[in-house]
Order: C-alpha cells, then sequence, then structure tokens
C-alpha cells in the first residue's frame, strides 16, 4: 500500500466512523477530495513489539481462568486477536520465527532459514547472528561476537528509523542473542542480551564501543542473585494446576544435581552447576521484564518528537519448554507469572507514556509438540526421530552406490548438503543424486515429506507441506534435500521435554495480539501470517514495508 493510500485510508471524520479499506472506498475517497474537518490519527509515541518464545496460541485459553485481568487478559479484552495466525514456512525455530516477525518475510527472503545452517564455502557450521568482525562489549566472551549481518532483508524497525533520518530510537533486549539482534534490524540503536558466563546485559561493537552507564549501573545490582535467592514453589496452590499431568512423571527433564522433576526447585543450590540457570526459570522473564523497563526510562523512549521502537523477546518460556514440555506444571506456572510480568510491563507503560499513547503487539516465534512418550500414553500418533540413525545409513547407501564416501557434506534430521563439485567431478549430476537420498529416507520411520532442492526451484507448491519448506527454502544457504517427519514426531535428544520445528499447526499457530494507539477491540477469525505483522505495523506508523517484504496488512486491526 502507498503512502497516499495509507494517509486516505486513516483520515477520520470527528465522529470517528471506521474507514472502509476495501478499493471502492479509496476510489470514492480520491473523487470526493478530503474533507477540511478530517483529522489524522495521532503517531504512537512508542511501539514495543513483544515475543513470546515458544507460546503456543493454546495456551491464551488453557490458563485463561487463572490468568489476572491485566496482563493477557487485558490484551485479549481491550486489543484485537487474530485467532487464526500462522507462520507459513518450515523451519518453525527461534532465529526464523524472530527474523520473519520484523522482516514481514520468511527464510526464502531473509535468509535466516534456521538457527545455524552448514556453510559450503567454509565448510562448517553457521551460526545465526554469529559476527567475527565485531568485539564484545561488556564481556569478553564470545557470546559477544553477534550482529544482524546474516540477515539478508530490512525490518520494520530500519523503515521507522531510515524514514525518521535516524532520530527515532530502536532497542532489542532479550536473553538469547538471535531475539534481540534480528528484530532490532540492521540499522537499531541497540540490542542488549545476556551472557551466561557473567550473568549480565552484554551487546557488540556493531551497536557501540562500551555500554551505557545506565546498563552497566544495572548489571552491578546482579538482579540474578536475588532472583536465584529463593526456591521456585509454584505460583498457586500446586493442587489448582489441573491443566497439567502430575509433577512427578516420567515426561519432564530435570535440572543438574535433581533426581526427580518436582517443586520446590531449589535454585540457590542449583545454580552453581547450572550456569544459565536464570535462563531456565520463569525469573528470566522477570530479569527481562526490569531491564525493559530500564531502557524506556534511562533512554526516554517515546518521549521525544518521533516514535521509538522496543523490541523485548521473553526467552525462558522456550527453556522451560524445551526441558519439561507443554503439558508440565512447570510450564503452567511459568505463564502464569509471564502473565504478572505483563501486567507490570503494561501498568508501566501506562504511567510512563500514557494510555492510548503507545502501541504494542504480543507474538510467538513458534510453538512446540506434546512430549512423544505422554502422547504415546494417551494414545496419539508420535515418535522420536533418531538423526544419528539416518546420517549413518545414509551415508552408506550413497557409498554403495557411488564408490564414494565424500558425496555428503552434512546431514542432519531435516537437511542433506551435497558435495555437488565433486558429484559433477565424478560424471553425475547432482540433481540424481539428491533423488537418490530423497528416496532413501522417505524410507525412513517417522519421515513424512522429503524434496529436492531443484524441485524447490523448478515447481511452484501453493498448498500442503512443500509449500511451507519451499517458504523456507534460500538457493545460496538450504540444502540439497529438505525432509519433514510426520505428525507428533520429533527429532529430539531425550526422551523428556519437547522441541519444535515442524509445519504442524502446533508448532505454526501462535498467538497475535495488537494493543493500543489506533487499534480496535475485537478479535477475528480470519486467516493471517506471522509475515503480516511488519507491514500492519509499517500502516500504523505511514512507512514504507522492511524491503523484503512478503505479507500483507490486517485490516480488521485498526479503527
Amino acid at each position: 500500500m502507498s503512502y497516499k493510500r495509507y494517509t486516505i485510508a486513516k483520515i477520520l471524520l470527528p465522529l470517528l466512523f471506521v474507514v472502509i479499506i476495501s478499493d471502492a472506498s479509496r476510489a470514492q475517497k480520491g473523487s470526493s477530495g478530503r474533507n477540511e474537518t478530517e483529522q489524522t490519527l495521532k503517531q504512537p509515541s512508542l511501539v514495543v513489539g513483544i515475543v513470546v518464545d515458544q507460546m503456543r496460541y493454546d495456551y491464551l485459553w488453557r490458563y485463561y481462568d487463572k490468568y489476572g485481568m491485566d496482563g493477557f487478559r487485558r490484551l485479549m479484552r481491550e486489543g484485537f486477536l487474530c485467532k487464526d495466525a500462522n507462520f507459513d514456512y518450515v523451519p518453525t525455530y527461534t532465529a526464523p520465527g524472530h527474523a520473519c516477525i520484523f522482516t514481514g518475510t520468511g527464510p526464502a527472503v531473509n535468509g535466516i532459514i534456521s538457527n545455524e545452517w552448514y556453510d559450503r564455502v567454509s565448510g562448517k557450521d553457521v551460526y545465526c547472528v554469529n559476527d567475527t568482525t565485531v568485539k564484545p562489549v561488556g564481556t569478553t566472551s564470545i557470546s559477544g561476537k553477534m550482529s544482524p549481518r546474516n540477515l539478508l532483508s530490512g525490518t520494520i524497525t530500519d523503515e521507522l528509523r531510515i524514514a525518521s533520518k535516524f532520530h527515532s530510537r530502536v532497542i532489542g533486549i532479550a536473553l538469547k542473542d538471535r531475539g534481540s539482534v534480528l528484530p532490532a534490524g540492521h540499522t537499531a540503536n541497540a540490542a542488549y542480551w545476556h551472557d551466561p558466563y557473567t550473568n549480565n546485559w552484554v551487546s557488540s561493537t556493531y551497536y557501540m564501543e562500551q555500554l551505557p552507564e545506565w546498563v552497566q549501573a544495572f548489571n552491578r545490582r546482579k538482579v540474578i542473585d536475588s532472583l536465584l535467592n529463593f526456591p521456585w514453589n509454584t505460583l498457586l496452590p500446586i493442587e489448582s494446576y489441573t491443566e497439567s499431568t502430575a509433577d512427578d512423571n516420567r515426561y519432564e527433564g530435570l535440572y543438574k544435581g535433581e533426581t526427580r522433576p518436582v517443586f520446590p526447585h531449589d535454585l540457590p543450590k542449583l545454580k552453581a552447576s547450572e550456569p544459565e540457570l536464570i535462563r531456565k526459570t520463569p525469573f528470566g522473564n522477570t530479569f527481562t521484564r526490569m531491564f525493559a523497563e530500564e531502557a524506556v526510562r534511562s533512554e526516554q523512549l517515546g518521549k521525544g518528537p518521533y516514535t521509538d521502537f522496543l523490541t523485548v523477546s521473553f526467552s525462558s518460556t522456550d527453556y522451560i519448554g524445551h526441558m519439561y514440555g507443554i503439558d508440565a506444571i512447570e510450564t503452567e506456572d511459568t505463564y502464569l507469572r509471564l502473565d504478572r510480568e505483563l501486567a507490570h510491563l503494561l501498568s508501566f507503560l501506562d504511567a510512563y507514556e500514557g494510555k492510548g499513547n503507545y502501541l504494542l503487539f504480543l507474538t510467538a516465534d513458534h510453538g512446540a509438540a506434546r512430549n512423544t512418550l505422554y502422547a504415546g500414553d494417551i494414545h496419539m500418533p508420535s515418535g522420536l526421530y533418531s538423526g544419528g540413525d539416518q546420517s549413518e545409513s545414509l551415508h552408506s547407501y550413497i557409498k554403495s552406490l557411488y564408490k564414494d564416501s565424500l558425496l555428503i557434506l552434512s546431514v542432519t534430521p531435516h537437511t542433506i548438503y551435497l558435495n555437488n563439485p565433486r558429484i559433477e567431478k565424478a560424471g553425475l549430476r547432482p540433481q540424481d543424486v539428491a533423488g537418490k537420498c530423497r528416496d532413501y529416507v522417505l524410507g525412513f520411520e517417522g519421515v513424512s515429506e522429503a524434496v529436492t532442492a531443484r524441485d524447490l526451484l523448478t515447481r511452484d507448491y501453493s498448498t500442503g507441506i512443500k509449500h511451507l519448506i519451499q517458504n523456507g527454502f534460500n538457493y545460496q544457504r538450504s540444502a540439497d534435500v529438505l525432509v519433514q517427519l510426520k505428525p507428533g514426531w520429533i527429532n529430539w535428544f531425550t526422551g523428556t521435554g519437547t522441541t519444535h520445528g515442524s509445519t504442524y499447526s502446533y508448532d505454526t499457530h501462535v498467538p497475535l495480539l495488537f494493543f493500543g494507539n489506533g487499534v480496535r477491540s475485537g478479535s477475528s477469525l480470519k486467516p493471517v501470517a506471522i509475515k503480516d505483522i511488519a507491514p500492519t505495523i509499517a500502516v500504523f506508523l505511514n512507512l514504507e514495508y522492511p524491503s523484503g517484504c512478503t505479507g500483507k496488512p490486517i485490516p480488521d486491526v485498526f479503527k
């Protein structure tokens, strides 16, 4: 949508009639001209983009009766809920999810095909935000060497910075580096993430030469020490957690030093053997919320003449979900506590920015599958897939066919990279070897689909699993064969807890809530894609869409 069209669409009559943004109404508006009394909505002082790592859509409703009135329920009551919001690509991992939300497009365009991927040039795995050309700031560890350079397209945060001639301020915050760096974009003022070696907030020289004094002061407070000073017990009486499985079961993982996965978890005792303990407790979300509020205060976000943008990703939900699964009391308790963190943040923003002056959205980077042991016990289709077995067997098969053990470069449960120069030198066609690999892995129990890069390049898949695979395929970075498992099957190194990454709704279907300045209250069952968030925010802010954007604005959200 052009700037001119959007401006027309956002003109309000004095009585605040709802503007119908169909082509017909735009044509009528253009023919009649603007009414002199029409007013343009005031721009939000601050945009807050919240991502809850590994939040399934059904968590909004599963724990609804236990949520307070001022967190999730306030967003649902006063904001706009998209009930059928999905990612339209695979893999559904943290880095691609955060990249999609803020670029308005998927891995095929933005290049973030996974949390890490095999690089054919170096022959090594590449971590999505690792950058060896920058130096750590606030730490000496490798965890500070991060930047958005692997992101191939722009973000909505970039568009805001550029349109304001870099007067708007953009700050990204998350315990995970990728949850901070990718949303903040290429032109951000700052991105901060957690360094497990120092338990401090750190950054890199991509953004700054040294931490601002307010960040140093926050780090000196050693907030994590106080947050881990007491055992983790349930927020409510444990017998009231009826939405979850029993506390003591075989489906859940353990902290190092524990023998049973039960409350209370003795955090003061555990922190000596768990260097990343804060991430694996709901108090990591408290730590994140406190730092986000301090960033708003210290940087005076929203107080200048230009709209500012704060991105906040709550990472602890993902760590806890991986360790305990989607049906654990620990997971339920984490969301009940996150609900209180959101209530605190909203109250803070109301007081600091003023009600109605800020615009906020909340979504997730992916969902999660049910634990396979539990799924099996309740007679649901499921299984654990052995990537190691697949790799060993495939190597042996290809060697037996072509008498060469070096035709395959890398194998994971979802990807097969081939040594195409060596294949061609041997007088073979890469597409033929890829086809043999595809046909072979399709015979593995648990595999639903496999597709070659050549098919993805030469065919147009408009529906189904192959459509989502195609949307996640980037020619320069993706594998020669991509593999998807059957519903309920996961590739996971342990039988406890769970993971994500598939094409299925439990991984793709996530919450999407808009709240605040210019947002109408209500909900919709119309299907939307998560890539639609960035262009929707662009419309709110009168911005051009991010450079690689393939999403579309969500009309129902606007007043």
